[in-house]
């Protein structure tokens, strides 16, 4: 087992440079054809962190473990608001005056609990999959309307957030290099992800939910907990929501549209349930002075870790 343990890190590490050299690259492209700084930074928080679980998620479903996708997807949205914001609140309090979090809440909500609407009859097809993907054009064409009513902060610290070199060469190698290294690291997960489920003898929902989405979320919480840091509180909290929300509609609608998937009966009754209760407790946080503070960063990491403990203490 050490052995598929060491494949599963540098899986997970290989699926961070990847997505890494992708993001830099595709931003620096942009940038280099007139976009500005704004813009870029706005697209890197609202889709970038998602990078790595629609990859995992991907080589997940095309290698037949349609669990193991939709895990990776659920956990890693409970991990952006549990346990990145948590941690990264513990570091320094998030002053947040994100627009954008204004309708990104209310949509992950809605988005959660149509689901599990779509989810009832044991299964998510092309029509669910069209439907989910239409949410998230909605939600880009809402991000694209709420742009230019930023103030001059947020504008900042998203532009900061994509500030990268523009040279057109430089950046299509890191394009191309970085969707290869980012597929090759995620088939190295997945294998060792099933690898762990069948030696545990676990089910395979349950170890994206924790082994492949904690291990995904990893180097996200590197890079939140810098951005906080620096007092950079709207791309933390704004990336954490934006990149939940893209998950399910755009990660989930892509998998159900290509192949439809069963939904389990635990999906459906707890931890889908599960991810509408994180998202829920940001709307009293947002409210009032709009910042996320440690007090309130110390709850959501303890209520991840119950979390995590109420999932895999009867496993073992």
């Amino acid at each position: 087992m050490l052995e598929t343990y060491g494949v599963l890190i540098g899986g997970l590490i290989l699926v961070m440079l990847g997505a890494d050299s992708f993001l830099r690259g595709a931003s620096g492209l942009a940038q280099g054809r007139g976009v500005g700084g704004y813009a870029a930074g706005l697209a890197v928080v609202a889709v970038g962190a998602s990078v790595p679980e629609l990859a995992i998620a991907t080589v997940a479903i095309v290698r037949g473990h349609d669990a193991l996708a939709v895990g990776t997807v659920i956990g890693s949205a409970i991990a952006n608001l549990g346990l990145i914001v948590g941690v990264s609140a513990l570091v320094k309090p998030l002053a947040t005056g994100f627009r954008l979090l204004g309708f990104a809440l209310p949509m992950l909500v809605g988005t959660a609990l149509a689901l599990l609407l779509m989810g009832r009859d044991g299964l998510l097809g092309q029509i669910d999959g069209s439907l989910l993907l239409f949410a998230a054009a909605a939600f880009g064409w809402l991000v694209k309307r709420s742009a230019a009513h930023e103030t001059e902060s947020v504008r900042k610290e998203l532009a900061f957030a994509a500030n990268t070199q523009t040279e057109l060469v430089r950046n299509l190698l890191r394009i191309l290099l970085g969707l290869g290294v980012l597929g090759y690291g995620a088939w190295l997960a997945v294998d060792a992800a099933i690898g762990i489920a069948a030696h545990f003898r676990m089910n395979e929902l349950w170890v994206g939910l924790s082994v492949l989405a904690i291990g995904a979320a990893l180097p996200e919480l590197a890079s939140a907990v810098v951005a906080a840091h620096r007092g950079h509180g709207n791309v933390v909290v704004g990336s954490a929501v934006a990149s939940s929300l893209v998950n399910l509609t755009l990660v989930v609608g892509l998998l159900a549209l290509g192949r439809p998937f069963a939904t389990t009966t635990s999906l459906l009754h707890v931890e889908i349930p599960a991810l509408i209760a994180f998202a829920l407790a940001f709307f009293p946080i947002m409210r009032g002075d709009a910042l996320v503070t440690r007090r309130e960063g110390l709850v959501l990491v303890l209520a991840f870790i119950a979390w995590m403990f109420w999932l895999l203490y009867p496993r073992f």
